[in-house]
């Protein structure tokens, strides 16, 4: 009888001890990464929600949704910064420049955009990053419910020169350049990214 028990016991111990290769454990799962994009500051273009469905259309054979584009907008204000319009030696152009200020009273009036997916955020980075002319950097954007969020902002990175000293006005360039640069910047442009629902 007390073989049996010892030989039981120590079966047991065999089975139980963690150096045993017949004990299986589950590997520890990798931490995945966020798929959730990093929302931006828009100040100029962007922050029109036809330029944006056009922009952010899932190919060039879809057709432009602007209704699914306006719940990735809100309001929004960036502190420190101000925003200019360009110059390039044939006048004013449509596109605007956020640069930091020595004011500590200036901002800048926006919008806050959260891309739905990362392929998103690729085209929006690839559409700013043409020519290296803006950098994004991080910034904190203060909305309407008085809350604080960190996001990107594209920064201008191209020649100082370039700055006019006068402001960007965003109804202006609705009103007046907004069909001009549909038909100067989309026309044969293609937007990289890959849909990634």
């Amino acid at each position: 009888m007390l073989p049996v028990f010892l030989l039981s016991v120590w079966w047991r111990l065999i089975l139980t001890h963690p150096h045993s290769p017949r004990i299986i454990t589950k590997p520890t799962p990798k931490p995945t990464m966020a798929t959730t994009p990093r929302p931006l500051f828009v100040y100029g273009n962007l922050c029109a929600p036809e330029l944006l469905a056009m922009l952010l259309r899932e190919s060039d054979e879809t057709a432009p949704d602007v209704d699914k584009i306006l719940p990735m907008l809100q309001p929004a204000t960036v502190k420190g910064y101000e925003r200019r319009s360009l110059y390039f030696g044939s006048g004013y152009t449509q596109h605007p420049a956020a640069i930091a200020s020595k004011d500590p009273n200036a901002s800048i009036q926006g919008c806050l955009l959260t891309p739905a997916t990362t392929s998103q955020r690729r085209k929006l980075d690839n559409f700013e990053s043409e020519g290296e002319a803006y950098k994004c950097v991080p910034v904190q954007v203060h909305i309407a419910t008085d809350q604080s969020v960190a996001a990107d902002m594209y920064l201008w990175n191209g020649p100082m020169e370039k700055i006019s000293p006068d402001p960007w006005d965003f109804a202006s360039f609705v009103k007046n350049g907004l069909q001009d640069f549909f038909l100067n910047v989309f026309e044969g442009m293609e937007f990289g990214g890959e849909d990634d629902q």
